[in-house]
């Protein structure tokens, strides 16, 4: 049988994968590891390797001679050296179309829990507050409020769809959106006007050399109305020693995050303590339909390119 590797499926508790690839004579092999490297002498006869934040490096290739095809369960691939696979004519299968509904739920979710300060307004009643609102001050009804969306991808355009209904002016950044159909309280603009006219900002834009720390201390500066920030998209957006001084300096609100620099984070990080953030752990993905929907469908690709047939989600494009 050829032989699958599948690396971080821990997190889903089974081993769904075995069910849709053994009946097509693939050996599905499970690990788990916190660096491939670790455990490269074992790949060496794998033809398929599945991760999910794993670190995919040159130097791990290089142990592979017989690998022809990664897959990534999940959207962003900046865990795998893109270059190194598509040097060796290796591609790159993700999976961009899984969780659009779930992400764009949890991005909302964030933005009426900023809104509404949540967490503040939550940690009152156990202090014995009750009945009052002055530590909340202002809260603005959200028909009032200009939200800011940086990207608009299918989960940016899904994020847009959800909060036009409720009234509030959205002003959207993306370079390289073109011809969409925008519902009318939703306009195209430029970034530094984002950012001086939202109160609240959610990104949902890819990690490229052009979006790293696109959310630093420099930017910060150029918001003018103290606004929440929500981040489910990449960590390494957001500069967190600059978010950290923007929150202590009143600069930003409130940071509402799924997505971290470093994932995990250090336990003692001081933004999963810090009285004005909330920090999901890269849950945004999850409901039950989706885990199911992410497998299956890199199994079933992995499986068509091995075999020959077409896949819609090829990262590295190379000529054959």
């Amino acid at each position: 049988m050829r032989k699958l590797a599948i690396l971080g499926a821990g997190i889903f508790g089974d081993r769904r994968e075995q069910e849709l690839f053994e009946p097509a004579g693939y050996q599905a092999v499970y690990y788990e590891c916190a660096d491939p490297l670790d455990i490269a002498a074992s790949l060496t006869d794998v033809e398929g390797l599945l991760v999910n934040l794993e670190r995919v490096s040159d130097e791990l290739l290089d142990r592979l001679p017989i690998l022809k095809v990664i897959g990534r369960y999940g959207v962003g691939v900046d865990n795998i050296d893109l270059e190194a696979a598509s040097r060796r004519r290796i591609p790159v299968i993700n999976v961009p179309d899984y969780c659009i509904d779930e992400v764009a739920e949890h991005a909302v979710s964030f933005i009426f829990a900023a809104n509404r300060k949540l967490p503040i307004a939550s940690s009152l009643p156990r202090q014995g507050s009750w009945g009052k609102v002055q530590q909340l001050k202002p809260i603005r009804a959200i028909k009032e409020i200009t939200l800011g969306v940086v990207g608009t991808g299918r989960i940016g355009l899904k994020v847009i769809g959800m909060m036009a209904p409720f009234g509030c002016k959205i002003l959207i950044h993306d370079p390289y959106l073109v011809d969409a159909e925008l519902p009318r309280n939703a306009e195209m603009t430029e970034f530094d006007r984002l950012l001086a006219l939202s109160d609240i900002i959610t990104i949902h834009c890819p990690l490229t050399e052009q979006t790293r720390r696109m959310f630093r201390s420099e930017t910060f500066a150029r918001m003018r109305k103290q606004p929440a920030i929500v981040n489910v998209s990449r960590g390494p957006i957001i500069d967190e020693r600059d978010l950290l001084a923007a929150l202590d300096e009143g600069t930003v609100s409130f940071a509402a995050l799924d997505v971290m620099e470093t994932e995990p984070p250090e336990r003692e990080h001081p933004l999963l303590h810090h009285p004005k953030a909330i920090v999901t752990g890269h849950a945004a993905w999850y409901s039950e339909q989706s885990e199911n929907r992410l497998r299956d469908l890199l199994a079933m690709r992995i499986m068509d390119f091995l075999e020959g047939r077409p896949v819609p989600s090829i990262v590295n494009k190379f000529q054959t």
